[in-house]
C-alpha cells in the first residue's frame, strides 16, 4: 500500500514539474515572439569598426523577421529576409521560420526552412500573399539545423545555439559538406548573430573570421519628407522662396539604423543611431553627397526621439516615427 501511495505521489509531482515547466516555456515564447519580430541592422556596429580599424571588420546585414499566418506551416512561423550594404536588392538570404516548444530540450526550438522556388516569394514581408498556399512539401528544413533558444535567468536575454557538429549540409556551389555552427543572442533592442561554417577538414568557408558577432540593432521605421532648390544652389538662400522653386518628395519611408532615401541625384537622407566614445547614443539624421558617401551636413537627437528634422535653407528634411 505505501509503495502504491508512493509511486502516485511521484506522479503528481512530476505531472505537476512538466506542467509547470510547459507553462514557463509558453511565457518564454510569448516574449520571444514580442522581441524577434521586426527589422535588424549592424550599420552602427560597421561604423565603429571603420574608425576603429578592425583587422576583421563585419559586413552590414539588414535582417527582416516579419510574423506570417501560416497555419498549414505551423503557429509560430516568420518570413526572413536578409541582405547587405544597405541595398534591399542584394538579398543574400531568404527563409522561413517555424518556432515550437521543445519539452525534450527544455527551450523553444527553431526550425529553419529553406524554399523551393525563392523568387516566387521574394519580399513576402510586404506582400504575404505569395506564402499563401505554401506546403511543407514545398520546404526544406535540414535535419541537425534546428536552433534552440533559452531565456537566461533574468530574463533579459535569449541564448541561441545548434548541437555541435548536427547541422552539415553540402554546399551548393563546392559540391562539399559544410560544417554550420549557430551563436545567437536576442534581446528586446538587439540580435547578435554569429554563424559560421567548415568544412570537413576545418578549414574556413564562411562567417566572421574573428569569431565575433554581427551585433544588429532593433530598426524602427520612420515616414517623411524631402526638399530640395531645383535650381542645384547650396546656398543658405532664406525661406522666402517661391513655392515651385523646390523639389520636394512626401511619404517617405526610412529606417534609424541607417536607412537611407533619395532627395535627388546628387543627395541622400540617412538616419542613424550611433554612439559617442563615451558611450552616449544619438538619432543623427546626415545630408549624404551620393558619389561620395561624405556627409555634407547633419543634426541629431535624443536616441529614442521620435521626429527629427533639419534646414540648411538649401535642403531640408523631417521625418516622424511611425506607428
Amino acid at each position: 500500500m505505501t509503495k502504491k501511495i508512493l509511486l502516485s505521489t511521484l506522479f503528481v509531482v512530476n505531472m505537476a514539474f512538466s506542467a509547470s515547466a510547459k507553462t514557463k516555456l509558453e511565457d518564454d515564447m510569448r516574449l520571444f515572439l514580442t522581441w524577434f519580430d521586426g527589422r535588424f541592422d549592424n550599420f552602427a556596429q560597421t561604423v565603429e569598426e571603420k574608425d576603429s580599424k578592425a583587422e576583421f571588420p563585419h559586413e552590414r546585414i539588414h535582417s527582416i523577421f516579419k510574423r506570417v499566418d501560416l497555419p498549414q506551416i505551423g503557429e509560430y512561423v516568420f518570413y526572413v529576409q536578409q541582405f547587405m550594404d544597405g541595398d534591399e536588392t542584394k538579398i543574400y538570404r531568404q527563409r522561413l521560420y517555424v518556432f515550437t516548444i521543445s519539452k525534450a530540450e527544455k527551450a523553444i526550438e527553431l526550425k529553419i526552412n529553406t524554399f523551393a522556388d525563392e523568387k516566387a516569394v521574394m519580399n513576402a514581408h510586404l506582400d504575404p500573399a505569395k506564402l499563401r498556399g505554401l506546403t511543407a512539401d514545398k520546404l526544406d528544413a535540414p535535419k541537425g539545423c534546428e536552433v534552440y533558444w533559452r531565456l537566461n535567468a533574468t530574463r533579459d536575454k535569449f541564448e541561441g545555439s545548434m548541437k555541435p557538429g548536427a547541422c552539415r549540409v553540402v554546399s551548393k556551389r563546392s559540391g562539399k559538406t559544410l560544417i554550420i555552427s549557430d551563436d545567437l543572442f536576442l534581446t528586446k533592442d538587439e540580435i547578435w548573430i554569429n554563424d559560421q561554417a567548415r568544412d570537413e577538414q576545418g578549414n574556413y568557408v564562411f562567417g566572421n573570421r574573428s569569431n565575433t558577432h554581427h551585433k544588429l540593432r532593433r530598426a524602427r521605421m520612420f515616414e517623411g519628407w524631402t526638399a530640395v532648390l531645383k535650381d542645384g544652389s547650396t546656398e543658405m538662400r532664406g525661406e522666402d522662396l517661391p513655392a515651385d522653386s523646390w523639389d520636394g518628395k512626401r511619404n517617405l519611408t526610412i529606417h534609424d539604423q541607417g536607412g537611407r532615401v533619395a532627395i535627388n541625384e546628387r543627395f541622400s537622407a540617412e538616419l542613424s543611431q550611433l554612439a559617442y566614445r563615451n558611450g552616449t547614443r544619438v538619432l543623427k539624421l546626415g545630408v549624404v553627397e551620393n558619389a561620395t558617401g561624405k556627409t555634407v551636413a547633419y543634426t541629431w537627437a535624443n536616441e529614442d526621439a521620435t521626429r527629427i528634422g533639419i534646414n540648411l535653407r538649401w535642403i531640408q528634411a523631417g521625418f516622424t516615427v511611425k506607428q
